[in-house]
């Protein structure tokens, strides 16, 4: 039988490195994964190799290779500069929908009001993506550089958009388990320090780097003074409706 939508979530906070989380098999439950990592990652998709990154850089900045078992670009996760949850649900769930291109919109709603609860004073401009895939010029590389179905997308006031929420999606026979990354900080040394640890030396890693700026729209260009502890129950008030 279908699991009734007001059934309680479980949540779980965990404060692990990426690679113990991304190698933790989860119960096929409704549930909430709270990962604060305890040291930076590149985190690659599960197509990606290590031949895009700089392996001697990333050493001596002390910073993990990690490889997710769901597609897409890589994302770069460091202390205290992002919020990371997985969440959880069984193939029975009345949230769960077969068409893998559209399992996630729900998903994206949660966040979407979850964000416009926590600066209930600001006109957020912003949208749950509902389309296909565009990587754009770097989004095959970098998961922040394209959009993809239920990932929300906010309009800075330049009128440019970036990604508020990225999503990805790894599913079994038994459940589907939603990635999501939201940043709470992402400043242009950031990007600068993210592109330093690829291999690729040339204008290519300069144009990602211009690029990131503009294509990711931290919490803090919202509204400032969020905690992940902020964002995190401001999320799940939101999803404990859906």
């Amino acid at each position: 039988m279908p699991l009734h939508p007001e059934s309680t979530w479980l949540v779980h906070d965990v404060h692990t490195t990426a690679t113990e989380q991304h190698g933790r098999d989860l119960p096929a439950e409704r549930s909430v994964w709270n990962v604060d990592v305890t040291v930076p990652a590149i985190v690659l998709g599960s197509r990606q190799t290590e031949t895009e990154l700089n392996i001697e850089a990333c050493e001596k900045a002390n910073v993990e290779i990690v490889r997710r078992r769901s597609g897409g670009g890589m994302v770069f996760l460091s202390p205290g500069k992002q919020v990371w949850l997985d969440v959880v649900i069984p193939r029975n769930d009345l949230l769960w929908i077969d068409d893998v291109g559209q399992a996630s919109w729900w998903l994206g709603e949660v966040w979407l009001a979850a964000i416009k609860s926590l600066a209930p004073s600001i006109t957020l401009q912003a949208h749950v993506h509902r389309e296909n895939l565009s990587i754009g010029e770097h989004g095959d590389l970098v998961c922040f550089s394209g959009v993809g179905p239920g990932e929300v997308i906010g309009v800075d006031s330049e009128g440019r958009h970036a990604k508020i929420v990225g999503i990805s999606q790894r599913r079994t026979k038994d459940a589907a388990r939603f990635q999501c990354t939201v940043y709470l900080h992402w400043e242009a040394e950031l990007s600068l320090r993210f592109c330093q640890l690829l291999s690729d030396p040339n204008a290519t890693r300069d144009g990602l780097a211009a690029n990131l700026e503009h294509s990711v729209m931290p919490l803090s260009q919202i509204v400032a003074g969020l905690s992940a502890s902020d964002v995190v129950a401001a999320f799940m008030a939101q999803i404990a409706r859906a």
